[in-house]
């Protein structure tokens, strides 16, 4: 029969290749009517195009659409996310569906998968997610794609009555694409909200030398995330010296872990 296909894949489909036997002996279901060949890995990728295969109209929109779009962060708890057909009311173990309208100019095909445009994910993100979520999520997809704000701002003409859009709006306002990380985001944000403001992000100083997560130029007041990678012996050691200098040459230095970042332990 020759190499068995890894899929994902319609059960219906793999069934003209082999037996139902065959089938559950060497793959798992991993959404309804789709398999998975039992030794490839069920990533977020993967699992993403097997929900858009349980419905001939799905499309891949939210999180898994943002995906292939490069995004570099979602949240621990993201799932696979897909829209479908408003007139229906099947739900899907596993999957996030989304009972919203869909024009065809919102649907794009990246490698044989259907899938939001990239405005119309940035507009999802930001509607139907924290803002938290929704801004680390879009700070790393306009580093990535620097067109990104202005096709959204197109798109934002035919959105005014739509459900979330004035909080698609606010995440979207907040969006800066020199944030590195979630964490220097969500960091950005609890400033703001404290009206701690004036900052500027990626700040080089000493000749280019160092750059600054954030920075009151004017004050020499730097705040540093420290990352776990952070933490390793070699990259702390940096840090370290780094910070070392920067005091030395005035700088107050103010290092945040995760732990840190919350508004309350921000404002305490």
């Amino acid at each position: 029969m020759g190499e068995l296909p890894t899929g994902p894949a319609r059960v219906t489909e793999l069934l003209t290749v082999m037996s139902r036997h065959e089938l559950r002996l060497d793959y798992r279901s991993v959404a309804r009517g789709v398999w998975l060949r039992n030794d490839q890995p069920l990533t977020f990728r993967t699992h993403s195009i097997a929900a858009g295969m349980v419905h001939d109209d799905a499309v891949l929109c939210g999180w898994s659409a943002a995906h292939f779009w490069g995004n570099p962060f979602r949240p621990d708890c993201a799932q696979p996310e897909i829209t479908a057909p408003i007139e229906g009311n099947r739900r899907y173990d596993g999957i996030c569906v989304r009972r919203v309208q869909i024009d065809h100019d919102d649907v794009v095909d990246i490698d044989g998968v259907r899938l939001t445009s990239l405005a119309r994910t940035g507009i999802d993100l930001g509607r139907f997610n924290s803002r938290e979520d929704a801004v680390s999520a879009l700070d790393g997809m306009a580093r990535l794609r620097p067109t990104m704000l202005d096709e959204i701002r197109v798109e934002l003409k035919r959105w005014e009555n739509h459900w979330g859009i004035g909080k698609a709006i606010t995440a979207l306002r907040l969006v800066n694409s020199l944030a590195e990380s979630p964490w220097e985001t969500r960091l950005r944000l609890i400033l703001c909200d404290e009206c701690l403001d004036g900052f500027v992000l990626q700040h080089e100083v000493m000749g280019g030398r160092y750059r600054l997560d954030i920075a009151w130029p004017g004050l020499k007041v730097a705040v540093e995330y420290d990352g776990a990678h952070h933490r390793e012996s070699e990259q702390h050691a940096r840090d370290l010296e780094r910070w070392n200098r920067l005091r030395a040459a005035g700088w107050v230095v103010i290092a945040v872990t995760a732990r840190n970042i919350t508004p309350a332990a921000m404002s305490s």
